[in-house]
């Protein structure tokens, strides 16, 4: 039902698929990529509910990820930390959600994965350049998380998590360590530019893919003297 509104057009904060998207959310589901199959619980973001999962996947899957290390910000179900895994990367899995992570931890077990799974708000526990790959799709709705859970949402009504985020990132080495990060076309993409910028970075794409009508753009975080 959801995929098939999806395909009309419909994104999931409309009323209609927002109604749909709740009641389908409201008990543990099951979502199958491939031969990954993760179990997502409520208050974590479904990776079938977005496009951005799939291109972020299709756009990996070209990439040769063996004995790289590997960060999945935000980790989620682990989908991708999964599919990382099977490409032969030493992968981190991190979040904010601490019930999240406990169900990750049993979607790795279930998937033959081996993860190093973290508890951190973006960058707090981790060292940026433990890593040569940095994943990251992000919550981009201006609005304040009431919740824990909504942080999968929610960037903050003045986008202050991306303000965190490149705070923290604005001194990595751009040349050692990859950052990937996927936007919809829906999202105030100017604004969040603007606020990398403010810490001297830049972003760059480097894969964009329209699906149901919504494009999805991978942008490569760089500093602006690289």
């Amino acid at each position: 039902m959801i995929s098939l509104l999806q395909r009309k057009g419909l994104k999931v904060f409309h009323p209609v698929l927002k109604r749909v998207a709740k009641f389908y959310l409201r008990k543990p589901r099951y979502y199958a990529f491939n031969n990954i199959k993760v179990r997502v619980i409520p208050g974590v973001f479904h990776p079938g509910l977005f496009f951005s999962t799939k291109v972020l996947l299709g756009y990996i899957e070209e990439q040769n990820l063996t004995k790289m290390s590997v960060l999945e910000l935000g980790a989620g179900s682990g989908l991708i930390s999964i599919f990382c895994a099977n490409k032969g990367a030493f992968v981190t899995a991190s979040d904010i959600n601490v019930a999240a992570l406990a169900e990750l931890k049993v979607n790795a077990k279930r998937n033959d994965a081996d993860i190093q799974i973290k508890e951190s708000d973006l960058f707090d526990q981790l060292n940026i350049e433990d890593f040569d790959l940095i994943i990251i799709n992000p919550p981009y709705y201006p609005n304040n998380p009431r919740s824990v859970e909504e942080h999968a949402w929610y960037c903050g009504e003045e986008f202050e998590y991306f303000k965190k985020l490149f705070f923290q990132l604005k001194a990595f080495n751009a040349e050692k360590t990859q950052v990937l990060m996927i936007l919809s076309e829906d999202c105030h993409i100017e604004k969040i530019k603007s606020i990398a910028k403010q810490e001297s970075l830049i972003m760059n794409i480097v894969h964009r893919k329209k699906v149901g009508g919504e494009e999805n753009l991978i942008y490569r975080i760089m500093n602006d003297s690289a």
